[in-house]
């Protein structure tokens, strides 16, 4: 069965398809598209987006499971949500409902990458029990580091040391804010938007976990913990050896609510002129 599939009875040869497709997979022919270099097919499935009649189907995808692109959000309440999202620090200690996770994990999946690689590799700790035995191995395995004087020396290595000492000693936990669940992102290592691609997909998980109720802080400090402290953790998370390691994102159920967004005036944006 071939990758992209035309219903010709369907197709009124607009060419439309034609015309968005970059690699130029299809081309017109008598008035009606062909298949002429499906080997070059990026999976962007433009093609089937732009069809107004429904013609085409890719990767066993058709027009029956898409959405039509009506009702979108306008710009006010888009705007509402991109400066009322809050990197949220408290957290209550429940698990978000299963079908609302997947939802938004879901939706994030279509996260644009860079030449449509589509190479991430997304790990996540969905359940608050797990989250705790998580935590507190991270901590435990910082203290033992720290007992051999064997933490591996970085800018942030006091920090780490200093944040074990406060979960065994007063239970702060000053590297998760007691997030209930985690997020992990790695790009595979020959993708070739390897650094950028894991970023936009956070983005855009923030703003729908946002749309969503949830709460998400973009968490540097998980991350360099697991980067610099604890690299031997990643393969345990799942990370296979083909990906990098990019980032980690806290996210759960918040235990604060914030009642306006944050106006920061006009954007600082310079004009070029070439």
């Amino acid at each position: 069965m071939a990758k992209l599939v035309i219903d010709m009875e369907r197709c009124t040869g607009c060419g439309r398809c034609v015309a968005d497709c970059l690699p130029q997979v299809l081309q017109l022919r008598d008035g009606t598209p062909a298949l002429v270099r499906e080997e070059s097919c990026m999976d962007c499935r433009h093609c089937l987006a732009v069809c107004p009649v429904g013609a085409l189907s890719i990767g066993g995808h058709g027009p029956a499971e898409s959405s039509p692109l009506e009702n979108l959000p306008d710009f006010a309440s888009l705007s509402r949500l991109v400066k009322g999202r809050r990197s949220v620090r408290r957290y209550k200690p429940e698990n978000i409902p299963a079908a609302h996770l997947r939802e938004v994990l879901d939706a994030a999946a279509h996260a644009p990458t860079g030449v449509n690689a589509r190479r991430l590799w997304v790990g996540v700790i969905d359940d608050v029990d797990s989250m705790n035995a998580f935590r507190a191995e991270v901590y435990d395995a910082i203290n033992d580091l720290a007992a051999r004087n064997a933490v591996p020396p970085s800018r942030r290595s006091a920090f780490f040391i200093r944040s074990a000492q406060l979960w065994n000693q007063e239970g702060q936990d000053a590297i998760f804010r007691g997030a209930p669940h985690c997020l992990f992102v790695g790009n595979h290592k020959d993708a070739p938007c390897r650094d950028q691609d894991p970023f936009i997909y956070l983005s855009y998980l923030e703003l729908l976990a946002a749309s969503r109720g949830l709460g998400t802080c973009w968490c540097g400090l998980a991350y360099w913990c697991l980067k610099l402290v604890l690299p031997d953790f990643l393969p345990r998370l799942g990370l296979p050896e083909s990906h990098e390691f990019n980032y980690v994102m806290l996210l759960g159920l918040p235990a604060v609510h914030y009642a306006r967004t944050v106006e920061r005036g006009p954007a600082t944006v310079h004009a070029v002129r070439w």
